[in-house]
């Protein structure tokens, strides 16, 4: 499912006010970024720091295309211009924090709670002795290479439910 030129332009013209946003208020130039949309898994988007490159997951942006926008983009512009503006530093440290609370006026989290259900995703089911996980294929062919798991929560093995 490709993006609309409409939805791709908007992510390009988020970045672009982001980026404008934070030389305004740091008083610097900074280099704009690649854009890509391939981001894979349950990612709903990546910095690339080295390459200045930002990778969105498409298929998660076109089903939150609002609060991705909002939120997701101006993420991961901020740990781009943490690294153009301090180098190597924690990636959701005080800098990252307060490009995102200070210059973005957006709350600092870590991470999406987007439904990843129905992006065409293959899990796998594991069970500890108090409740039932999903497994990425990358985790559950760890498993099948013996690798462990245990549960965060009750610290017994997770073990595979049949299919």
């Amino acid at each position: 499912m490709p993006l609309s030129k409409h939805l791709t332009q908007q992510v390009f013209d988020r970045v672009e006010h982001c980026y404008l946003q934070a030389e305004i208020h740091l008083s610097c130039a900074l280099a704009r970024p690649t854009i890509l949309f391939n981001q894979r898994g349950k990612i709903a988007g990546s910095a690339l720091l080295q390459r200045n490159t930002l990778k969105f997951h498409p298929k998660i942006l076109a089903q939150n295309e609002q609060h991705y926008l909002e939120h997701v983009v101006p993420h991961e512009v901020a740990h781009l211009i943490v690294w153009q503006r301090y180098g190597k530093v924690a990636p959701h440290g005080q800098h990252w924090q307060y490009i995102m609370t200070q210059i973005f006026n957006l709350p600092a989290d870590r991470t999406h709670s987007y439904n990843t259900d129905n992006i065409g995703i293959k899990s796998f089911d594991y069970q500890c002795q108090c409740t039932v996980v999903k497994f990425s294929t990358r985790r559950h062919n760890q498993v099948l290479k013996g690798a462990r798991y245990l549960c965060r929560s009750c610290r017994s093995e997770l073990i595979a439910l049949p299919r």
